[in-house]
């Protein structure tokens, strides 16, 4: 047994940029813009302070469609109409396209840009979001690069059986959600709610931050395992009685054996092995005794036939999370695999991992 709305700008000759509510805004702004336009921006407009459309387009090389693009989208209000009904801009607008343009350039969506403009959000936090959005893009091609390389180069039937095992994944994070979900539905009802968290948070790792085809598999086989039709629910009160003290009894001894494993100390290992033992020995009773050892050594070792759903999980989670646990081996998401991966070892004799049979 095993646990386990659009604004126009004022005419004026400086920069009419909203404020937010950190007055960052109109200075970051400034300080994006080079070469900037404050107290030359008239020269060579047409019609005193305002300039037209091709100005504009001439001065930052864009084509006029494009600025007749921003400018419909809100981006660049217009200062009023001419006689003959053309567009005029105010002199703020060339350093607003200058902007526009710029940011464009690295590839910043329109309603990012528009935020900016309508002052609701500052350059900073443009940047910040931009660069939050690009790193879960990363991620999430990182994912799929390592799930590509895990069914490239394989026989084609191991290729289709991958190919099954990954689809069912989606996103990752869904695939970490419904784990997750697994685990409130197989841990008694009666657990205490912080007990319960606790031993989640341990069982359940993230997705891999830099997956590989090994970690890829792993994560899609747990995934397969915890949605799968007979998936198992973990030890109920009918099996271990006190639950409470059955599973607090386990995260303790996981915790010495992870801050063993963490240390490289045997001493510590031991110690673990033993309150280990003792929480299965209080289940039925018992003393910790040789014959107790014995019969314990017997169940695990029955317990690690193939088919085991306990086993096949914790191997799993072990290739994920990796066989040596860090300083903060006691907490953390995925942190039990290492802690029962070693006491397994200790108790049965058998090494409990990926490639074990």
């Amino acid at each position: 047994m095993i646990l386990l709305g659009e604004r126009r700008p004022a005419r004026t000759r400086t920069t009419a940029f909203a404020t937010d509510a950190k007055g960052s805004c109109a200075v970051e702004v400034q300080a994006a813009m080079t070469g900037g336009t404050q107290g030359g921006a008239q020269d060579g407009t047409q019609g005193g302070d305002t300039m037209g459309i091709g100005e504009l387009a001439a001065r930052t090389g864009l084509p006029v469609k494009t600025v007749r693009y921003y400018s419909d989208a809100g981006l660049l209000p217009e200062s009023g109409r001419s006689p003959g009904g053309h567009r005029r801009y105010a002199a703020d607008a060339l350093p607003r396209l200058q902007l526009i343009q710029r940011l464009r350039a690295l590839g910043t969506p329109i309603a990012a840009i528009a935020a900016v403009m309508a002052g609701e959000r500052s350059l900073g936090e443009l940047v910040g979001r931009e660069l939050g959005a690009v790193r879960e893009q990363l991620r999430a091609l990182t994912w799929r690069r390592a799930a590509l390389r895990a069914l490239d180069d394989c026989p084609a039937p191991e290729r289709l059986r991958r190919l099954a095992l990954l689809a069912g994944v989606g996103k990752p994070d869904d695939a970490h959600d419904r784990l997750v979900r697994y685990w409130h539905w197989a841990l008694p009802a009666g657990l205490p709610r912080r007990l319960a968290q606790a031993v989640i948070d341990g069982a359940v790792p993230t997705p891999p931050a830099a997956p590989t085809t090994a970690t890829v598999l792993a994560y899609a086989e747990l995934h397969a395992l915890a949605t799968a039709d007979d998936r198992r629910r973990q030890p109920q009160p009918h099996q271990v009685g006190d639950v409470a003290s059955f599973y607090a009894g386990l995260l303790d001894a996981c915790a010495l054996a992870g801050e063993a494993l963490a240390a490289g100390c045997p001493d510590r290992l031991a110690e673990a092995h033993g309150h280990f033992v003792r929480t299965y020995a209080r289940v039925d009773g018992h003393d910790d005794t040789p014959a107790f050892r014995a019969r314990l050594r017997a169940l695990f070792r029955r317990g690690a036939r193939t088919g085991s759903f306990s086993l096949r999980y914790w191997r799993q989670a072990l290739v994920i999370t990796g066989g040596t646990p860090p300083k903060s081996a006691t907490s953390g998401q995925g942190h039990l695999a290492a802690p029962l991966a070693a006491l397994h070892h200790r108790v049965a004799g058998l090494p409990l991992t990926a490639n074990a049979r």
